[in-house]
């Protein structure tokens, strides 16, 4: 590419980020009145305990509150144990000025730990915060984003368990478990693309100081200048996360790539025989801790798949993948009377109208199963 070429691009990127830029604002605009009842990101533990995360207003969630932080918009956790009443509390983190993007929420078993993730916007940024609430207290952490201006969407979780072998105190080879959160999200700055990062829990300790933020493009060893002139934000911005059947602890992750402009689904997985792991000397000496303790991610490239750019829906509608077993994703998004959804390996969207009878849930479930079977 040309010296012009490049200024050309990176005109053209600069105008982009500064458009979705102004998008952001009218949606915050829009949205700070909104219904407290908005749709909540929920999920189930084994022992029947429902947890839903979602954003309303400081006064909806504590009564009493003065009137300049009734009206703060915040993220709230509702927890429902089986059979008994829902307790409502704020998230913690989220009790400012800041205006909250999508949320997703996670549980992990092992830890009785609940794990939310969310965009926020902060001036001219939006950045991805995550918070997690453990033993009735809660700790935030944030990711480092790439220099410059730069907006963080579309954040998504999972947590998946790992069984590896490290040395005890005295040298002897034992065998623990560890949670792994892992956390996907989309970045526009310099580059567009998706990124990547986990957070563990490791012997009942927690960190949020010493997590790396990853570029799926390099992981997936396919980088270079992204483009995505001419593309709906939609059809590009929403990465999708997935447990990987079969590894150990591992995920799917399925992602635009805008260097190569395709769908890319990319196996990520951690080193499991922490005995093994001699860093490099080349390393910082918290990058060696990191490494030693086998946490940086392995990428393994699975398929590639065309863009899905028939997607072109307002950014803030959430759209969520499912990955089948060959690695073909399938995007889904709902409107107010139908989900509708599109293959990853096929330009056709279909459309599943609800019914009392058949509500968006029981779509979802058959939306999953075709997913699951091709």
């Amino acid at each position: 590419m040309t010296r012009l070429s490049h200024r050309m691009a990176r005109t053209r990127k600069a105008s982009a980020l500064v458009g979705l830029v102004a998008a952001v604002f009218v949606v915050v605009a829009v949205a700070a009145p909104a219904n407290p009842a908005e749709a909540a990101s929920a999920v189930l533990t084994k022992d029947g305990t429902l947890y839903e995360v979602f954003p309303t207003s400081y006064g909806d969630v504590i009564p009493g509150a003065n009137s300049t932080d009734a009206s703060l918009r915040v993220l709230a956790l509702r927890t429902t144990p089986p059979g008994g009443n829902p307790a409502l509390e704020v998230v913690g983190g989220t009790v400012n000025d800041f205006f909250k993007l999508e949320s997703s929420i996670e549980f992990d078993e092992a830890t009785q730990s609940v794990f939310i993730v969310y965009s926020r916007v902060r001036g001219f940024f939006s950045d991805v915060q995550v918070t997690i609430r453990r033993d009735g207290a809660w700790v935030e952490g944030s990711f480092l984003p790439n220099p410059g201006l730069y907006i963080s969407l579309s954040p998504r979780l999972l947590v998946t368990r790992q069984t590896y072998t490290d040395l005890d105190a005295d040298g002897q080879t034992v065998t623990k478990s560890r949670s792994i959160l892992s956390i996907a999200w989309w970045e526009e700055s310099r580059s567009s693309q998706a990124r990547y990062a986990a957070v563990f829990i490791e012997d009942g300790s927690l960190r949020l100081d010493d997590v790396t933020a990853w570029n799926l493009n390099e992981l997936n060893g396919r980088s270079g200048p992204t483009d995505n002139s001419g593309l709906p934000l939609s059809s590009y911005a929403h990465p999708g996360l997935q447990r990987d059947a079969g590894s150990n602890g591992g995920v799917l992750a399925s992602f635009a790539n805008l260097a190569t402009r395709t769908q890319q689904v990319i196996r990520i997985s951690f080193p499991d025989d922490l005995t093994k792991l001699t860093p490099p000397s080349s390393l910082m000496p918290a990058q060696r801790a990191s490494y030693a303790r086998g946490h940086i991610p392995i990428g393994r490239s699975f398929t590639d798949n065309r863009l899905p750019i028939e997607i072109d829906v307002p950014f803030q509608v959430p759209v969520g993948q499912f990955v089948s077993p060959t690695g073909v994703p399938t995007f889904y998004w709902s409107t107010d009377s139908s989900l509708v959804y599109l293959r990853g390996d096929s330009s056709t969207m279909f459309t599943i109208p609800f019914r009392p009878d058949f509500p968006a849930d029981r779509a979802l479930a058959v939306v999953r199963d075709m997913s699951e079977r091709q």
